[in-house]
């Protein structure tokens, strides 16, 4: 029995190629088409497809947004996100919503096909050229995390007194935004300097990069 799939993509010409080239294969057949996001939810919701074919932009409503939408309704159906879009956010983003595979259009139409097949098999897949741009992302943040201070040792409120320190806050300023005394500010200082194995607040302020950026970074994907 042919798996059906509803195809939103806003393109006409592209949508019409996709739509030829896909019931070529025997097992698939694309039971809806639609250039909109709000119609693809309603389609959706009508018929509920084997599997979506979804355009992450969109005239009216993102694809991320549909893509939420979909998987909250069923997230048993898998979606695969079609994109001309290389950039990390949108990949993390479109994954953590829910998205089974990844599939950049430019890309050869046996690559689509193998992100429907293993999306059917509730597996991930992403288009090859990406894979280099994820593991990149991993080895950045592990070195992040190898070259930083030892953050976790520092309690919530000394992590609160880093970042403020390191934004050029003085100790009164520090103590008045976060209702507590000089003299707290102060011991709370002396305790993370030890912590981290930094002589004085020149030296804070200098590892910046590996501190407050480095943490920036790290904090996309784990909770310091």
């Amino acid at each position: 029995m042919k798996k059906k799939i509803l195809l939103v993509e806003d393109d006409l010409l592209l949508r019409k190629g996709l739509k030829t080239m896909i019931e070529m294969r025997d097992e698939y057949c694309i039971e809806t088409d639609t250039g909109s996001g709000v119609e693809a939810i309603n389609l959706f919701e009508k018929n509920r497809p084997d599997l979506v074919l979804l355009d992450l932009q969109l005239p009216d409503l993102s694809g991320t947004d549909v893509l939420r939408h979909l998987k909250h309704s069923a997230p048993h159906i898998p979606v695969i996100m079609l994109t001309i879009c290389e950039e990390n956010e949108l990949l993390f983003q479109a994954l953590a919503f829910g998205a089974n595979a990844y599939v950049l259009k430019g890309s050869g139409p046996e690559e689509l096909f193998l992100g429907m097949h293993y999306s059917l098999k509730d597996e991930v897949f992403i288009s090859p050229k990406l894979a280099k741009t994820i593991i990149n992302d991993y080895l950045l943040v592990n070195r992040h995390r190898n070259s930083l201070p030892p953050l976790h040792n520092l309690t919530a409120r000394e992590k609160q007194i880093v970042k403020l320190i390191i934004e050029g806050k003085k100790s009164k300023d520090i103590a008045a935004s976060l209702f507590i005394s000089l003299k707290t500010v102060n011991k709370h200082r002396s305790n993370i300097l030890v912590k981290l194995g930094i002589h004085n607040l020149s030296e804070l302020r200098q590892r910046k990069m590996y501190i407050f950026d480095g943490i920036q970074e790290i904090e996309k994907y784990t909770t310091i």
